[in-house]
């Protein structure tokens, strides 16, 4: 039987020539800070941005609908017991709410997940717009459709409803008249992955949902830890790395890296939020907030991996599986579901500031297993070298072969025979490096080498080392 989702509880040649370095790179942004917007609210899930500019908070540890504005809490609906009931707001009762839309006339839309039913608030009085409270799989019409444990809610422009129906791994549609069909993913109750048309491809366990300007639908596809993305009939994987299936639990295996969209990895990716070309992330699991951005380059903006309940900066700040996101006003509200909280940070999606600490850089990339040989990766690209150029050690020391290094990060890289030094240039950032008394830079055979540490300085890069598995990462910023 499927598993039921759950929250889980759970030696150098000597050069003596002078050196010189002249480098241009902006200044470090001052860091993000994360803050409580609302605490003491019942398990926080569903976000969502009401008419008048308040936020609708859906709180699933009470059984509520919560409106937040001007610093306060009030509840939608008033009942906290479980139940299956409409009618006046005050005396509904829902079972397990998570996700919550709006649409364009102020209706209020909720997934009563545990219900199996997908509810509305309009005019103090709550309604089922589609289902009938049993368990199960029937496109139709109102009373005629069933669900299993709907979830992620997405509306475009025209008010039709977007429905993660969870643990039937598809992706329902809505129209206002209450027709209900399915618009991507094939039906069961063993969920797997398949990319292509939108009726042939398979989801696992479908969450979070956004859309963006073009009316393409995001799909935190949890049970596979992939970003997937559906436009014009076609389903693609947007971010996240397919890996084999285990035999024992079903899912594939989640895990953490930042860099490249075909490169990074997730765990249990849950809520979504969509700004400006960039896609916001709560990845449950990981206990982070991550960022797909407009080149597909994955980073993460806030969160550890170890759960906790910390404001303050992004790379300290610590979240406990985080399910919810909303981009309201150039901030970004987190509902951190088990902190009993929702947490904010304000973010520029055209100038986001990647969680940049040692710990983070090694943790976000996806490292080999240990060899005799050094690896080096930068900006979360394995760095490649030639078996008579690699990286070494001397001493206390690690040197890098240059050319390799900077190739690897896309720079140019110029040997400029005459003045014996290295231009390294990316688009506006520029770096020259010259060979030096202290054997920060040298050349050996004719191939220059620069110490991986030097370049905190010489270059503002953050260069973390691994000893566990030989490794040295580099982040250069550019």
């Amino acid at each position: 039987m499927k598993r039921r989702f759950t929250i889980f509880t759970a030696g150098t040649a000597l050069l003596t020539a002078l050196f010189a370095v002249n480098f241009s790179v902006l200044a470090a942004p001052d860091t993000a800070t994360v803050t409580n917007a609302i605490e003491q609210v019942n398990q926080p899930w569903g976000l969502a941005a009401a008419a008048d500019g308040g936020i609708i908070v859906v709180s699933s540890g009470s059984n509520q609908i919560n409106k937040y504005q001007n610093g306060q809490l009030s509840s939608l609906t008033g009942q906290t017991k479980s139940g299956y009931l409409d009618g006046a707001a005050s005396a509904s009762t829902f079972n397990n709410p998570t996700y919550s839309a709006v649409g364009s006339k102020g209706t209020v839309y909720i997934s009563d997940t545990d219900n199996h039913v997908i509810r509305k608030i309009e005019n103090n009085k709550v309604y089922t717009f589609a289902g009938n409270g049993q368990e199960g799989y029937k496109d139709g019409k109102y009373g005629d459709v069933r669900f299993h444990a709907p979830t992620g809610l997405a509306l475009d422009a025209n008010n039709n409803v977007y429905v993660a129906d969870t643990l039937n791994n598809v992706i329902r549609k809505i129209t206002p008249e209450g027709i209900v069909s399915t618009f991507a993913g094939i039906a069961g109750t063993t969920g797997g992955y398949k990319d292509g048309s939108a009726a042939e491809a398979v989801f696992n366990e479908p969450m979070g949902l956004v859309l963006d300007e073009k009316g393409g639908l995001y799909v935190a596809d949890s049970g596979n830890h992939l970003i997937r993305y559906i436009y014009d009939g076609k389903v693609t994987t947007i971010a996240g790395k397919a890996t084999t299936v285990d035999a024992l639990t079903g899912y594939m295996t989640g895990g953490y890296a930042n860099g490249t969209s075909s490169a990074a990895r997730f765990n249990r990716p849950r809520g979504l939020a969509y700004a400006e070309g960039v896609l916001f992330v709560a990845d449950s699991l990981n206990n982070r907030i991550r960022a797909v951005q407009p080149n597909g380059k994955v980073v993460t903006i806030a969160g550890q991996s170890k759960p906790g309940n910390r404001v303050g900066a992004v790379d300290t700040a610590q979240f406990n599986q985080p399910s919810s996101l909303l981009y309201h006003s150039g901030k970004l509200y987190v509902s951190d579901s088990l902190n009993d909280s929702v947490k904010v940070l304000e973010v520029n999606p055209a100038a986001l500031k990647p969680v940049n600490s040692k710990e983070d850089l090694i943790e976000g990339t996806e490292l080999l297993p240990a060899g005799k040989d050094i690896q080096v990766w930068v900006d979360g690209k394995q760095v490649k070298f030639s078996s008579a150029k690699k990286a070494y050690k001397s001493g206390m020391k690690t040197y890098i072969p240059l050319r390799a290094l900077f190739a690897a990060m896309g720079a140019d890289v110029e040997w400029n025979v005459a003045a014996k030094e290295v231009k390294v240039a990316k688009g506006q950032w520029k770096l020259t490096l010259k060979p030096d008394a202290k054997h920060n830079v040298l050349v050996l055979k004719g191939t220059a080498y620069v110490e991986a540490s030097y370049l905190e300085n010489a270059a503002l890069f953050i260069v973390a080392y691994d000893e566990e598995y030989n490794a040295i990462v580099i982040n250069s910023g550019q």
